[in-house]
């Protein structure tokens, strides 16, 4: 597992793409905070640039250095229902492409220890979205993958690939007046 997490990190740190498994799916990430790289992601899946990507953070204490966080106990004891996404306002250093609207970035701390490490070995936040061209079905193994993905990302992480991932998380928007409101 060492070993792919360095390659992985390697890789985000050249502004390059990785394939890797999260707790939810398979996912294609970047370094959060580089508009190069978020870009080839859009690219790659022929996603609109209006459509913003969500970032996975090793923890609270992360994503508190990108985005402004209020009731942290009460985020800490929702997360602990399963996979939750939560949207802050307010986002900082993360790439514009990933913002939505200017004014808000998607956060989650992933269930998954490999992803965890990854994080935290690479040292900010790392974008993560579902392994396929925009409007195509999600994958929910490496086999169902798009070859198109597979050839164009910089690096595959060789960890799980007979796993099937078929988890959602549940997104939580967190609003001005301190309200957190369940979107799905």
């Amino acid at each position: 597992m060492n070993n792919e997490i360095s390659n992985a990190v390697k890789t985000l740190k050249s502004n390059g793409l990785i394939l890797y498994p999260t707790d939810t799916i398979w996912g294609i990430g970047c370094d959060s905070l580089s508009d190069n790289a978020v870009k080839k992601i859009f690219k790659l899946k022929k996603r609109d640039l209006s459509k913003p990507l969500i970032c996975l953070a090793s923890s609270f204490e992360m994503i508190a250095e990108y985005a402004d966080i209020n009731n942290l106990k009460l985020l800490k004891k929702i997360s602990k229902n399963g996979p939750s996404t939560f949207i802050f306002l307010n986002p900082k250093k993360i790439s514009k492409y990933a913002i939505s609207n200017g004014d808000s970035i998607a956060f989650r701390i992933p269930e998954d220890e490999f992803c965890i490490r990854l994080i935290q070995v690479f040292g900010k936040p790392i974008i993560s979205t579902s392994a396929n061209i925009s409007n195509d079905s999600i994958p929910y193994s490496f086999n169902e993958i798009n070859n198109q993905i597979i050839e164009k990302v910089d690096y595959i992480v060789n960890h799980r690939k007979n796993d099937i991932c078929k988890n959602s998380s549940s997104i939580y928007k967190l609003e001005k007046n301190g309200n957190i409101l369940k979107l799905r």
